[in-house]
């Protein structure tokens, strides 16, 4: 063998010895990772519709969860900022570029108020989408002494009272009208539609007469109806909702309405990869907790519907073409 090939293979064992080495050291001793980011000051929950509607009882269930399960390092604080059919809360979001230490919930009726609003009203697409947790139900509810005791007696008075007949919603264009006009178009009735502010208002509202009905989520009208002051009539779902197993769905009276309406989280625009995906995981690790399913979930009849910023992001978009359709119904938008 020539002193050449003795060389280089002297090279090579050398080579092979030093990498084994490093290798070695870097199991034993291996590089710090580098620091994940997480928020440091308290965090903003903005909620773009008044106190005490689903919106606000969403946010201040999760507030309380994350802390009592110690999910998320500092405080978060419930900051309302109703208005404009939730484009104002929602819009001040989008204004805060770049604000790591903001969120907002964000549900089906604001991709529908922009629409509406106009050019200055903030979309979807000036926000950052963080995820999907659930989707809620649409009720039609009355009183507990209403003569309207099931569907038939509700389409029969729409039709005797053709447009008289008074029916509550939060909003102008979004969820509960949108449905509204569902059922409008598949009963071939006519309802007189009244907006309000919050389920809240839509309840009150109820209550003292000023309306014959109204629509709502279950976590707007669950303490009146335990207290026997309200009663739903029929659900605006495929199936029957497990609290309710005795009211029906517009589709079993052989109606074809249904109506998804989503409940998730949004931040502002341009904040960091890593940022969202604290957020993304924070969230994620309380839809998996046990308490967010008997405090949430089971407490007001929601449907579990976990999705990560991107595919939630996806649905949205979706969401904003079928919303098109129904509000030019409405000859809300052109």
């Amino acid at each position: 063998m020539g002193t050449r090939q003795k060389d280089q293979r002297w090279v090579l064992a050398v080579g092979a010895l030093l990498f084994c080495s490093l290798v070695c050291l870097s199991i034993a001793y291996p590089f710090p990772a580098a620091a994940q980011w997480k928020p440091d000051k308290a965090i903003q929950m903005v909620v773009p519709y008044a106190p005490g509607g689903g919106s606000d009882v969403f946010a201040r269930t999760m507030v309380n969860i994350l802390k009592e399960e110690n999910l998320c390092p500092v405080p978060l604080v419930v900051n309302n900022q109703p208005g404009g059919s939730s484009t104002i809360g929602t819009t001040s979001v989008a204004h805060s570029k770049g604000n790591v230490l903001m969120l907002l919930t964000f549900i089906s009726g604001q991709v529908a108020a922009p629409l509406t609003a106009g050019k200055a009203a903030a979309t979807y697409r000036d926000l950052t989408t963080i995820c999907n947790l659930a989707n809620d139900e649409q009720f039609i509810v009355v009183k507990t002494d209403s003569p309207i005791k099931g569907v038939e007696d509700l389409l029969a008075k729409a039709k005797e009272k053709a447009g008289a007949m008074t029916i509550a919603g939060t909003a102008t264009g979004q969820e509960d009208q949108m449905c509204n006009r569902l059922v409008e178009r598949a009963a071939g009735i006519k309802l007189r539609y009244v907006p309000f502010n919050s389920g809240g208002e839509c309840i009150t509202a109820l209550l003292g007469g000023h309306v014959d009905m109204i629509w709502a989520n279950p976590s707007e009208f669950v303490p009146q109806y335990e207290a026997k002051m309200v009663r739903p009539v029929v659900v605006a779902k495929e199936v029957r909702v497990e609290g309710f197993k005795d009211v029906p769905t517009f589709k079993e009276k052989g109606y074809n309405v249904t109506f998804k309406f989503f409940r998730g989280i949004a931040a502002p625009p341009d904040i960091p990869a890593e940022t969202v995906a604290f957020y993304e995981s924070m969230f994620k690790k309380m839809f998996d907790s046990p308490r967010f399913k008997k405090e949430y979930l089971e407490k007001y009849m929601l449907s579990p519907a976990w999705l990560g910023s991107k595919d939630a992001t996806k649905m949205v978009a979706e969401s904003e073409g079928l919303f098109q359709g129904i509000l030019k119904e409405l000859e809300l938008i052109k």
